[in-house]
């Protein structure tokens, strides 16, 4: 099996990495390869592969596209290294689906009241590639991308609605209760629950039993529902506060 993380540019940092392969080493059993890719290697466990990001003109999460550049031969599991792995995570080796990416259902986000209307204006959806989990030849999402990236990193604001509204027939999600979000708990009713904007890490969820908690929204600014007090809702390093016998 390989696990696989990327780290592009300086919003990680070798640590995030080092510290995301501790968490691989304390819950996944049996054999793996631990592989970053990366441009800087500097400071990153010498235990862990590396292997140089291709020269392409990408930037944030699109890099990640890059991993389906080349089929892989082996169950290949990747991870966001601000994802917090809580629990053993063997078992997600069985969500594994021939032919199919699995990925993390964003169980959290309610449905839309206008769908035709939000998927124009916004390219809304609920699917998320914090976590994903393949075992194919998944080329042609690569090189659907590559032959007009400009375009699709213009439209959309990150690879999930890439994924989505063009290659949905090769996803799959897991399910409930397995994977949840720091900043959005697991499903749709604690969304708008705006009692709990405080300063970070106040508020944010927790749920001890889930496998992995997800930090999308790391240093993202949250402008819906009713505003916190000062406006904005920022979820930085402070929401790791806690969960540091995960890693250490």
């Amino acid at each position: 099996m390989d696990v696989v993380c990327l780290k592009w540019g300086d919003k990680f940092n070798h640590e995030h990495v080092n510290r995301l392969y501790k968490m691989v080493c304390k819950n996944l059993d049996g054999d793996f390869n631990f592989i970053c890719y990366t441009e800087n290697s500097n400071n990153i466990d010498s235990n862990i592969i590396i292997r140089p990001l291709p020269d392409y003109d990408l930037e944030n999460w699109w890099w990640k596209l890059t991993l389906f550049e080349h089929a892989t031969k082996n169950i290949t599991l990747f991870l966001d290294l601000d994802v917090v792995i809580q629990n053993n995570i063997t078992y997600l080796k069985k969500f594994c689906n021939a032919f199919r990416i699995t990925l993390i259902k964003a169980w959290w986000k309610p449905k839309l009241i206008n769908a035709k209307e939000n998927i124009n204006s916004h390219f809304d959806m609920d699917y998320n590639s914090s976590v994903m989990l393949w075992n194919s030849d998944m080329t042609d999402i690569w090189n659907k991308f590559y032959k007009n990236p400009e375009y699709y990193m213009m439209k959309y604001k990150g690879i999930d609605s890439y994924l989505y509204f063009h290659h949905f027939e090769k996803l799959n999600y897991f399910p409930k209760k397995v994977i949840y979000s720091r900043l959005y708990g697991y499903n749709e009713k604690n969304y708008w629950d705006t009692k709990k904007y405080d300063e970070p890490p106040n508020g944010l969820y927790y749920k001890p039993n889930f496998k992995i908690c997800i930090f999308n929204g790391w240093e993202r600014r949250r402008y819906e529902g009713k505003a916190p007090k000062n406006g904005k809702y920022l979820l930085d390093d402070k929401g790791y506060k806690g969960f540091e016998k995960y890693w250490n």
